[in-house]
């Protein structure tokens, strides 16, 4: 029992047992047009392609990028930032896409991860139609 409060008081003492407000606001969310996070939505879009699809186009470049806000307060652990953006493909179209980075997420639930979907190649519906769940 002793040791269960000292772990808690220990993460409480770090952040991490904070609510999201408190993961935001130490700024351990990156930004929406951050090349970290452009890179990770290229990638991803890359490997599913490769693997799976077979359209033969790849994002050339990610433009026009914002933060959509949340309509809701979100009291979760899990810190949230939506955001939106316009995708240059490689045979010059260009499509919507949201994605979403979150907290908590990463390796080991310490890191952040990138959760993106471009509407237009998204056959299976995997973030349900036009990527409601990418989006707030």
């Amino acid at each position: 029992m002793m040791n269960r409060v000292l772990l808690l008081a220990f993460l409480a003492a770090i952040g991490f047992a904070g609510p999201a407000d408190a993961w935001w606001n130490k700024g351990t969310l990156p930004a929406c047009d951050q090349p970290l996070v452009i890179s990770s939505i290229m990638q991803k879009f890359r490997y599913a392609d490769r693997r799976t699809f077979h359209w033969g186009v790849e994002i050339s470049e990610i433009r026009g990028v914002y933060e959509t806000p949340e309509l809701i307060r979100n009291d979760s652990f899990i810190g949230r930032r939506y955001c939106r953006a316009t995708a240059i493909m490689t045979d010059g179209r260009a499509e919507e896409v949201a994605y979403l980075i979150e907290t908590k997420q990463g390796f080991a639930s310490v890191s952040w991860r990138v959760e993106s979907c471009l509407p237009a190649y998204d056959p299976w519906h995997v973030y349900g139609a036009w990527c409601r769940a990418a989006k707030p």
